[in-house]
């Protein structure tokens, strides 16, 4: 793995386990192994360095939901494929993009925050979307508040890492998945006799 790597992935531990204020040029330098200085022959800025994780984590989510949806054969299968693809994630990554998400978004710096509220909406539209086909075609509750439903589909994920974190990170941040999958998806479903 190269040094540019290096430093966008120890950057984003650091922000993921302990907070926005320990993500210094230093505290990267001394994990990676090259003095803070040498960390500024890779990227202009750390605020550079901050766009390309927050670019990296939720690209790769959102292209976790597009496969997600190119796949499934309606919205059911498709919800339950967009929970398996951010439950992988979260797995992969150790809970990286919800705490991204919910340290920058408290960010003072605009362009950081910005990214994170695009992102967080995007990902909210289509799931969205795929409820809104599932209404239409008849298998998901009409009574339902989509905006709504979308949002807390990315709270519920932001909790269950949270929930990890005050477990002491031991162990799968979702421990059974197929309970979460059913806990999310029941609700939606319109009930048959």
């Amino acid at each position: 793995m190269d040094t540019k790597e290096r430093i966008l992935r120890t950057g984003a531990q650091i922000i993921a386990h302990e907070g926005l204020r320990m993500f210094t040029a230093k505290k990267i330098g001394e994990r990676v192994g090259i003095s803070d200085a040498a960390i500024f022959k890779h990227f202009p800025s750390m605020d550079s360095i901050a766009e390309e994780i927050i670019n990296r984590y939720t690209s790769e989510c959102l292209r976790r939901v597009d496969e997600a949806v190119a796949k499934g054969k309606d919205a059911v299968e498709k919800l339950s494929l967009i929970i398996d693809g951010h439950i992988d994630l979260l797995e992969e990554t150790r809970g990286v993009t919800p705490i991204l998400c919910f340290e920058f978004s408290r960010s003072s710096k605009q362009k950081l925050k910005k990214m994170i509220f695009e992102f967080l909406n995007t990902y909210a539209r289509k799931v969205g979307d795929v409820i809104a086909e599932g209404i239409r075609e008849g298998k998901l509750r009409k009574d339902i508040d989509v905006e709504e439903v979308s949002f807390s589909f990315i709270g519920f994920m932001q909790a269950k890492v949270f929930q990890w974190f005050i477990r002491g990170r031991r162990g799968k941040i979702v421990r059974d998945r197929e309970s979460v999958k059913k806990m999310l998806l029941e609700g939606l479903l319109i009930r048959q006799p």
